[in-house]
């Protein structure tokens, strides 16, 4: 009975010491319990979007560094698309002046009419990532449409200049990553 005591003693301290392995070591079959959050490099940063009614993603811009909008990140937009509402905004609170205008510009618009449009130039664009870090862009050309309406868009001209390399959009976490 002795012998049958000291064996589960002694079975029961290797057990125990096994439990004490280390944890450094890499174990390739083990699972872990949080997911890998994906590596941001100091070259990227990530912008939180939202989405509206008809799924598309908007992100909080500034124009000439004070008046803030929610902007359509458009990918098929091939420019900057403000309208007369935000570019009465823009003057009156001279943040833009008649210095900024550049002259008119004709745009094909989706159902294929030609109009033509004023153009400012925008001298700060300003889109703030996730970590408060302002990245700012400036002397963007911003076509007018005359439709006060209208959403302000930002289209290659200025998604090209934020990414330097590529964006990916993120669904899940509802942020576009920049590199």
């Amino acid at each position: 009975m002795k012998k049958y005591k000291i064996l589960a003693l002694i079975s029961v301290l290797l057990l125990l010491s096994s439990c004490q392995s280390k944890k450094s070591e890499y174990d390739p079959y083990a699972i872990p319990n949080t997911p890998a959050k994906p590596k941001v490099s100091k070259s990227s940063f990530e912008i939180s979007f939202k989405k509206t009614e008809g799924n598309l993603k908007t992100v909080h811009i500034k124009l000439n560094g004070t008046n803030g909008y929610d902007a359509i990140f458009d990918t098929g937009c091939s420019g900057m698309l403000i309208s007369s509402l935000e570019l009465i905004d823009l003057l009156k609170s001279k943040t833009l002046t008649q210095d900024d205008y550049l002259g008119e510009t004709v745009s094909s618009i989706a159902d294929g009419t030609v109009i033509k449009n004023d153009v400012y130039n925008i001298r700060e664009i300003t889109i703030t990532d996730k970590n408060g870090q302002s990245h700012t862009l400036r002397d963007i050309k911003a076509t007018v449409v005359d439709n006060p309406g209208a959403e302000i868009l930002i289209g290659s001209s200025v998604i090209d200049n934020l990414a330097k390399k590529s964006y990916t959009v993120d669904l899940e976490k509802k942020v576009i990553r920049f590199q």
